[in-house]
């Protein structure tokens, strides 16, 4: 797979270049389905609080940390210290530039992490701090819950 502007690429995610080996596309670039989305296991639409695109009720349509935070609530996350893997868990990374949230990452079971890129490609990455210092800003605070394989049924 191609990523869609790899020049641009580079300059939004520069902690990626230079490390080919650190980072894998998963998948064909796709508007069907954003990071949020992503993040909470959903690729059959976009989640941001605006017009156009899935919120989860009870949660104010703003771009802030707090209201992210109560939207991942309505998928069982709580927020939690780091981004290490835990036996267990998922886990999720929120990103934001000057406290405005930008994006969410996803903790795969081996302990890497995945990103769909915007409207772009989604990627397998090392660690959340891959992505920071472009166009996502940092990492502002990681969430977990329970995985599907040891919650009770």
């Amino acid at each position: 797979m191609d990523i869609v502007n790899p020049g641009k690429f580079f300059e939004d995610f520069p902690r990626l270049k230079g490390r080919p080996r650190d980072f894998r596309e998963t998948s064909k670039a796709t508007p069907r389905y954003n990071c949020i989305a992503w993040a909470m296991g959903d690729d059959s639409r976009c989640w941001w609080p605006s017009r156009g695109f899935y919120w989860p009720p009870n949660c104010r349509p703003k771009t802030t940390i707090n209201e992210f935070k109560k939207a991942f609530a309505t998928r069982q996350y709580k927020p939690c210290e780091n981004g290490e893997l835990e036996e267990g868990y998922e886990k999720i990374a929120l990103y934001a530039l000057k406290q405005r949230p930008t994006h969410a990452a996803r903790q795969l079971k081996n302990g890497r992490w995945t990103s769909k890129l915007g409207g772009n490609v989604d990627i397998e990455h090392g660690r959340p701090e891959d992505l920071e210092e472009g166009v996502y800003g940092k990492v502002v605070c990681y969430f977990r819950r329970r995985s599907s394989d040891t919650r009770a049924e």
